[in-house]
């Protein structure tokens, strides 16, 4: 069980010597996490029973080219997710929003032109918990600044469309939080920033958080990021300073600098509460099951800024426990936070690498096998596949996907990515009922789901960057979707631990 001590003084704190095998094992953890990953610069914290308990960094890739601490800034990406439902979820205890109001009544002129009856569909629930439906958007665009939220959602209303209704299924989209910080900004009649400052960051005591490019730069303690993602580059390792790109209109979404010691606080919030800063009551919302994602998994969804998951997974094991948790990834980053209120326990990890995974580490600071009991994992994959079998579309994105069936499991034909000269593996992989792998052969993959109906028949194929609708195949127009492949990104660049 892993015993910790608690050295106020230090923003290092270190583990007590009765408990120097578990270090020892932490930090060969830690090394063949940063070996695996490629990180140069790496952070980790461990809090307990309500407590920050341990936290260090490791490494020097840092802008001044001092040794990486617990109070090194870097980018954390989505984990700036749940910062926004909170500061939101203020605005619903002063009684300025109502969760299942609709947007538009808060926002003025908030029609969606290319679709004009579907954004009377969202509500406010709906933006922080996924479920809104909207196109994903994460451009940098190098904007930073203040009010560059009000700025950009005129140009995505008139660009940008609903992947699904509102309302009808989980989709992870960035845009959803965009639309949650202006109503933050609307409630408060101030900057989306400035709020974050005074009522979610200050009282939390997450002094070392900011939007702010200039205050990252004159800080100094930052890590630099390394990606062999960037657009103009891809596949050749670009280093990525503060200054390397900016998109403020993202704020409430992804735009938040941290350190694992103040994202400890932010931990220690989500698992305790603080009535002054959230109601419990709707802390608890915030924090339980919203929706299911229909991932295949028995209890796995979304709350409010955050995914909620019932059964923790590791080395073949399954924990049943409930895991609150929130990862994120950027160019040159990686976030990971991983809460479990029933044993009071939880981690914090960045890296300098997007796409980055610290598996080994976040396992063995959890210390599960100590703590719980656990079961052999079984997964039952989908036998029958007729189900899936036909045509799906959007007009919006990349047309259609046509489901075949063989012997051996399922294909599938995207036709705008043939003409594109875009490669893809026609044999779906099968991983969990209902939900499959499609895989690109430069190792890459997409997660595909397939969504049920009421009545138990699929409706809908589903990947974060695309929803279509089950058609008649004599109804599909080849050619007629109005864009081939809109932000379509590989699913793999923002990996849990714990999936």
């Amino acid at each position: 069980m892993l015993s910790l001590l608690l050295l106020a003084c230090s923003s290092e704190e270190v583990l007590d010597t009765g408990s120097q095998d578990f270090e020892t094992e932490l930090r060969a953890a830690i090394a063949q996490d940063i070996e695996a990953t490629g990180a140069t610069a790496f952070a980790m914290a461990v809090v307990r029973d309500g407590e920050l308990l341990w936290s260090e960094g490791f490494g020097s890739h840092t802008q001044s080219g001092a040794p990486v601490t617990a109070d090194t800034l870097f980018r954390v990406a989505s984990l700036t997710k749940p910062m926004t439902a909170i500061s939101t979820l203020q605005q619903v205890e002063s009684g300025c929003l109502e969760l299942s109001a609709s947007v538009d009544g808060y926002i003025d002129n908030f029609v969606m032109q290319q679709q004009p009856t579907m954004a009377a569909q969202l509500t406010v629930a709906d933006t922080l918990r996924m479920t809104g439906g909207l196109a994903d958007y994460q451009l940098q665009t190098g904007d930073d600044g203040d009010g560059k939220i009000e700025e950009f959602l005129p140009y995505f209303l008139e660009y940008g469309y609903f992947l699904s209704p509102p309302g009808r299924m989980y989709n992870y989209s960035n845009t959803n939080f965009i639309v949650a910080g202006r109503l933050v900004e609307l409630c408060t009649d101030s900057y989306f920033r400035t709020n974050m400052e005074e009522r979610v960051w200050e009282p939390l005591g997450m002094v070392n958080t900011t939007f702010s490019t200039s205050d990252v730069v004159a800080d100094g303690d930052y890590a630099i990021g390394v990606t062999t993602h960037w657009p103009e580059a891809l596949g050749v390792e670009v280093e990525m300073d503060a200054e390397g790109f900016a998109a403020s209109q993202l704020w409430p979404a992804m735009g938040a600098w941290s350190s694992v010691n103040d994202l400890a606080k932010l931990g220690l919030f989500l698992m305790d509460g603080d009535s002054e800063v959230l109601s419990a009551e709707l802390h608890e919302q915030m924090t339980s099951l919203q929706v299911d994602s229909e991932e295949g998994f028995p209890a796995k969804g979304y709350g409010y800024g955050l995914n909620v998951k019932t059964g923790i997974t590791i080395g073949g094991v399954q924990y049943p426990l409930t895991m609150i948790s929130h990862v994120g990834s950027v160019y040159g980053s990686s976030a990971h936070m991983y809460l479990i209120p029933e044993l009071e326990i939880g981690v914090m990890a960045i890296l300098n690498r997007d796409s980055a995974v610290p598996s080994k580490s976040v396992e063995m600071a959890l210390d599960l096998p100590s703590l719980s009991q656990g079961s052999p994992v079984t997964t039952e994959l989908p036998t029958e596949f007729s189900d899936y079998v036909g045509s799906y579309y959007n007009d919006f994105n990349i047309g259609a996907f046509t489901i075949t069936s063989d012997e051996s499991g399922l294909l599938v034909e995207v036709p705008a990515f043939d003409q594109a000269g875009i490669d893809y593996n026609a044999r779906l992989e099968a991983v969990r009922p209902d939900n499959f792998v499609m895989r690109y052969p430069d190792g890459s993959f997409d997660a595909l789901s397939f969504i049920r109906d009421e009545d138990g028949g699929v409706e809908y194929i589903r990947n974060r960057y695309y929803v279509g609708e089950r058609v008649q195949s004599s109804s599909l127009t080849s050619g007629s979707a109005q864009q081939t492949r809109v932000d379509w990104t590989p699913s793999q660049g923002h990996l849990s631990v714990f999936e």
